[in-house]
């Protein structure tokens, strides 16, 4: 089953589950192409630090500029299947000879014309940080997947895993969804849950979660494949909808004792 992947440029948070599911999963599935948009699309880059820096704070930004300094130094350098870590997805991708390519809004009529000519059989966004239009979803055969860190229809929009924290939440969702216009609707193929961890950052958490998509995903493609796949309709009427935290909503989740890193 031929499978394209959208995502974002994000060696953080993403790279996670790219190293499961590539070094668990590319030689059962035929990856065709890894799409990358810039980190969180168009979104300004000033006011993006900004609300990272209010939410990890100084030092923690420290840490996870360090973090990116140091995927953009060592992702350059080769390294072969099977080394288990990986700087980049670049640097990933060219270990296992998986097709990458760097792209801006996948939307665009050149972008989507190439998709098209490559014949997915399913189109998979993972963190895509753009809403996904009705020329590009409807080219797969098979369709177009996404996958949400939070029990949908509940936990919609960004920073699921955060919000999920900061209601008290004693585990974690997670859903893959087909795909429509509409942000975080369509019929869930699969949802289950993860604990969370006494103590867990919410750093930690993203992370940890990211590797266990990757096997959820690794079971839906399955489904799809051998025609056992059994979607459900979710009531979207029972949603609730999240943006970026606000300052004092930071300030609250660290009140609670929760740790952002």
């Amino acid at each position: 089953m031929r499978i394209e992947f959208l995502t974002q440029d994000d060696p953080l948070y993403v790279l996670p589950f790219f190293e499961e599911f590539i070094c668990g999963y590319a030689s059962e599935f035929e990856i065709i192409q890894i799409s990358c948009s810039p980190t969180m699309g168009k979104r300004k880059r000033m006011q993006m630090l900004k609300e990272l820096t209010q939410l990890y704070n100084v030092w923690g930004m420290g840490r996870l500029v360090s973090r990116l300094i140091r995927s953009k130094l060592l992702g350059v350098f080769p390294k072969g299947m099977g080394a288990g870590k990986y700087a980049s997805l670049s640097q990933l991708c060219q270990a296992y000879s998986v097709p990458y390519a760097k792209i801006g809004n996948p939307n665009e009529p050149e972008v989507v014309d190439k998709v098209r000519r490559r014949s997915p059989d399913v189109i998979v966004s993972v963190a895509c940080p753009f809403i996904l239009k009705q020329p590009l979803l409807s080219i797969a055969s098979r369709g177009a997947i996404n996958i949400h860190h939070a029990p949908l229809p509940r936990y919609r929009g960004m920073m699921p895993t955060f919000w999920q924290m900061y209601h008290g939440e004693r585990t974690t969702g997670l859903t893959i969804h087909s795909m429509v216009e509409k942000l975080d609707q369509g019929e869930a193929l699969l949802q289950e849950e993860q604990p969370i961890q006494p103590g867990e950052s919410l750093d930690h958490l993203i992370r940890r979660s990211k590797r266990h998509g990757a096997h959820c995903m690794a079971k839906v493609l399955r489904q799809i494949a051998d025609n056992s796949i059994a979607p459900s309709v979710l009531d979207h009427t029972q949603g609730s909808y999240f943006t970026f935290p606000t300052a004092a909503e930071i300030d609250e989740f660290r009140r609670r004792g929760l740790k952002a890193i």
